[in-house]
């Protein structure tokens, strides 16, 4: 039956059959089931003893007691029942139960996936197998499908182990069935986007060596236990801020949902408190003040982030050579993200400043625009052999054509294309800026706005024209570069004791405008504009120059060889 089962499987996917086979053994299925059983015992073992505590503290007030609550802390008293045997609230335990095995589950399922994935991957490109594996008749999605159910197989084993216990706890606690179904759906979902990011880092970071796998886990890790020690403080982790979207990628966000359903009072639950996340708004609507609304939003939010991916996925696993992303899909992707954190920044939960709270918003989103189109620069900007190969045949383009290559040729330099990203991103700040009530804050931001988008293009130059360099190291230069200017005024800030005004031509490469607006007089801004202005003229210049000397000696070359070539063939025959 098993090898009926399997011969299914590889006639679907062939690579998926490849990972089970070398995966599945008897060994390796009782090591993983024997871990996530001894766990549950484990994990059992420390709740049942709450129950014998509890039975030493009769006449005593516990969480778990079932007699009358105290009018200060609500804690119920611990008394007997009629066989003179402790009372229990058997459902809050097993409620707490749930959600202790969720949220390590969650945390052990992302991560150990994460680490699993990416370390698979980076080993088979070290050993070449990769290349070999894409050149089978397979589509490059079934591969990489194959891959991402393939390699985590012992983790969803370990899962299954513990499935049976979580759902009888969840009834036991009297959630209902269909939202610990809902709930399962999207850790899966949630699994499949965590997933699918390994793989792409896999793909595009193989410089960083046996590092790279536990890069992605660690950072995975990091986010989930931030998330999951807000959640379980009854906190928005980033408060008002358009960061908030950050919290629809934890699935474990949909848990205080689960926790709403339960006959417990608010006194017994001190955690996961529904109140708290029914506040967050998008575009001012309540999303989350009803299961189904925050269901889809996370379905939707979950879709369009496996769908960029995979896009990456499915260009770099085929051609190491090009970027995850072309530039038309970049004028998509980053206007998308812009109108999304848009929708976080305007929220308003009927207390404060509400102008201030915009003010604050909309100038983390200008960090974030910053931080958004540096991954453009790095995903779009191409290396100095490609811009060789293309600047041979630049020449030979119409001004019109040129335009157009600039604009969306894979091989043209990327300056072009992040000043348009720049310009979709901005329209759409713009107008939020001008619909939203920011009355004497509007002029600063539209301000800070400017200068913000002359650093990232001044940043966006600069580093396209270091990578065209003869330097073997010009990645790191460019990298270094670039990270160096950002943080240059922010540290010399806080060593000299200054305002960023105070730097001079220094202040054109801050980080934060905003507060560069802030602390400098009106001249101040205009002159960082013109500066910005001229130092990235003076680089594409010299870049348009370089290029085109480079193209020049290039063909001239390859015209020699050809003339070299014909008159051997002539002096032959």
């Amino acid at each position: 039956m098993i090898d009926t089962l399997l011969d299914k499987v590889g006639n679907w996917n062939p690579q998926l059959l490849r990972e089970l086979k070398g995966r599945l053994t008897s060994k390796n299925m009782v090591i993983s089931a024997g871990i996530a059983a001894l766990g549950q015992i484990l994990l059992y073992l420390y709740f049942k003893s709450r129950f014998v505590e509890i039975g030493h503290r009769l006449g005593r007030r516990d969480r778990y007691c079932t007699g009358p609550g105290n009018y200060y802390d609500r804690l119920p008293l611990c008394i007997k029942n009629t066989k003179g045997i402790a009372e229990f609230n058997h459902s809050l335990w097993s409620l707490d139960f749930f959600i202790t095995l969720s949220i390590i589950g969650i945390i052990g399922l992302l991560v150990i996936g994460v680490y699993l994935l990416i370390d698979d991957l980076a080993r088979e490109e070290k050993q070449g197998t990769l290349s070999f594996i894409r050149l089978s008749p397979q589509n490059s999605k079934n591969i990489l499908l194959g891959k991402l159910l393939g390699v985590p197989v012992l983790v969803y084993l370990a899962l299954l182990v513990i499935l049976p216990l979580h759902f009888g706890l969840g009834l036991a606690a009297h959630i209902p069935a269909h939202l610990i179904l809902a709930f399962y759906a999207v850790v899966a979902v949630s699994c499949f986007l965590f997933y699918s990011a390994a793989l792409l880092f896999a793909l595009t970071g193989t410089g960083l060596g046996g590092l790279q796998a536990w890069l992605g886990s660690g950072l995975t890790l990091g986010f989930l236990l931030i998330m999951a020690i807000a959640c379980l403080k009854n906190q928005i982790p980033f408060g008002k801020s358009p960061l908030n979207w950050l919290v629809v990628f934890y699935p474990g966000y949909i848990l205080p949902y689960l926790v709403s359903k339960t006959p417990h009072s608010l006194g017994l639950i001190d955690y996961l408190n529904i109140n708290d996340f029914a506040r967050l708004t998008w575009f001012s609507r309540s999303l989350w003040s009803n299961p189904s609304t925050a269901f889809t939003f996370t379905f939707v939010n979950y879709g369009l982030g496996i769908y960029w991916l995979w896009y990456g996925l499915d260009r770099r696993f085929q051609n190491r050579s090009i970027s995850p992303l072309s530039k038309g899909q970049s004028y998509w992707l980053s206007s998308s993200t812009m109108f999304v954190l848009i929708g976080f920044a305007v929220q308003h939960w009927g207390y404060g400043n509400y102008e201030q709270n915009l003010f604050d918003n909309f100038s983390v989103v200008l960090v974030l625009q910053l931080i958004l189109c540096g991954g453009l620069m790095a995903a779009l900007s191409p290396h100095r052999k490609t811009l060789q190969t293309w600047s041979r045949y630049r020449h030979q383009k119409s001004k019109k054509n040129l335009l157009w290559d600039l604009m969306w040729g894979e091989k043209s330099p990327a300056t072009l294309a992040i000043a348009l990203n720049l310009f979709s991103t901005s329209t759409i700040l713009l107008a939020a800026i001008f619909l939203t009530p920011l009355a004497q804050y509007r002029l600063p931001l539209i301000m800070a706005l400017l200068v913000s988008n002359g650093v990232i293009l001044l940043y966006a130059s600069l580093a396209q024209w270091l990578l065209l360099q003869k330097n073997k190291q010009r990645v790191i230069f460019a990298i270094v570069a670039v990270v160096a200017l950002l943080f240059i005024p922010s540290l010399a800030t806080s060593v000299l004791r200054v305002t960023l005004s105070d730097l001079g031509i220094l202040s054109i490469f801050s980080i934060v405008p905003v507060l560069f607006v802030r602390d400098s007089a009106t001249f101040m801004p205009l002159f960082s504009l013109v500066s910005q202005g001229l130092a990235i003229a003076l680089i594409n210049f010299q870049m348009t120059r370089q290029l085109r000397q480079l193209g020049e000696s290039d063909m001239k070359a390859l015209l020699a060889d050809n003339y070299r070539s014909q008159e051997q063939l002539s002096g032959v025959s």
